[in-house]
Protein backbone atom coordinates (compact mmCIF):
# COMPACT_ATOMS: atom_id res chain seq x y z
CA UNK A 1 0.00 0.00 0.00
CA UNK A 2 1.31 3.27 -0.80
CA UNK A 3 0.06 6.60 0.09
CA UNK A 4 0.02 10.19 -1.24
CA UNK A 5 0.84 13.69 -0.12
CA UNK A 6 -2.97 14.11 -0.11
CA UNK A 7 -3.78 11.26 2.19
CA UNK A 8 -0.91 12.49 4.55
CA UNK A 9 -3.02 15.42 4.68
CA UNK A 10 -5.88 14.24 5.43
CA UNK A 11 -3.98 11.72 8.28
CA UNK A 12 -2.45 15.07 9.66
CA UNK A 13 -5.97 16.93 9.28
CA UNK A 14 -7.93 14.27 11.55
CA UNK A 15 -5.33 13.62 13.87
CA UNK A 16 -4.78 17.81 14.45
CA UNK A 17 -1.06 17.62 13.54
CA UNK A 18 0.40 20.80 11.65
CA UNK A 19 2.14 19.25 9.10
CA UNK A 20 4.01 21.70 5.83
CA UNK A 21 3.97 20.64 2.40
CA UNK A 22 7.52 20.00 2.50
CA UNK A 23 7.05 17.16 4.81
CA UNK A 24 4.25 15.82 3.46
CA UNK A 25 6.55 13.45 0.73
CA UNK A 26 8.44 12.45 3.62
CA UNK A 27 6.08 11.20 5.78
CA UNK A 28 3.98 9.69 2.32
CA UNK A 29 7.11 7.39 2.34
CA UNK A 30 7.54 6.88 6.28
CA UNK A 31 4.23 5.62 6.40
CA UNK A 32 4.05 3.95 3.16
CA UNK A 33 7.14 2.07 4.42
CA UNK A 34 5.56 0.94 7.19
CA UNK A 35 2.72 -0.22 5.74
CA UNK A 36 4.39 -2.50 3.74
CA UNK A 37 6.26 -4.32 6.33
CA UNK A 38 2.60 -4.98 8.39
CA UNK A 39 2.00 -6.32 4.81
CA UNK A 40 4.57 -8.65 4.99
CA UNK A 41 3.89 -9.79 8.19
CA UNK A 42 0.41 -11.22 7.20
CA UNK A 43 2.05 -13.29 4.73
CA UNK A 44 3.99 -15.87 7.63
CA UNK A 45 2.10 -18.70 7.70
CA UNK A 46 0.96 -18.78 11.96
CA UNK A 47 -1.45 -22.08 11.53
CA UNK A 48 -1.03 -23.48 14.27
CA UNK A 49 0.63 -21.35 16.61
CA UNK A 50 -1.60 -21.27 19.57
CA UNK A 51 -3.21 -17.69 20.63
CA UNK A 52 -1.47 -15.31 23.17
CA UNK A 53 -3.13 -13.51 25.72
CA UNK A 54 -0.19 -12.79 27.83
CA UNK A 55 3.37 -13.06 27.85
CA UNK A 56 4.01 -15.07 30.37
CA UNK A 57 1.77 -18.38 31.44
CA UNK A 58 1.18 -17.19 35.49
CA UNK A 59 -1.58 -17.20 37.04
CA UNK A 60 -2.98 -13.85 38.70
CA UNK A 61 -4.25 -14.68 42.22
CA UNK A 62 -7.78 -13.96 42.88
CA UNK A 63 -9.64 -12.30 45.62
CA UNK A 64 -12.92 -13.39 46.61
CA UNK A 65 -15.62 -11.02 45.34
CA UNK A 66 -16.66 -9.49 48.68
CA UNK A 67 -18.20 -5.61 49.54
CA UNK A 68 -16.37 -4.04 51.49
CA UNK A 69 -15.54 0.05 52.40
CA UNK A 70 -12.37 -0.11 50.60
CA UNK A 71 -11.01 0.51 54.38
CA UNK A 72 -11.09 4.47 54.05
CA UNK A 73 -12.01 6.50 57.32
Amino acid sequence: MSLDSQAVAKIARLARIAVSEEDKAHYAKEISGILQWVEQLSEVNTDGVPLMTSVSNIKLPLRTDIVTDGNQV
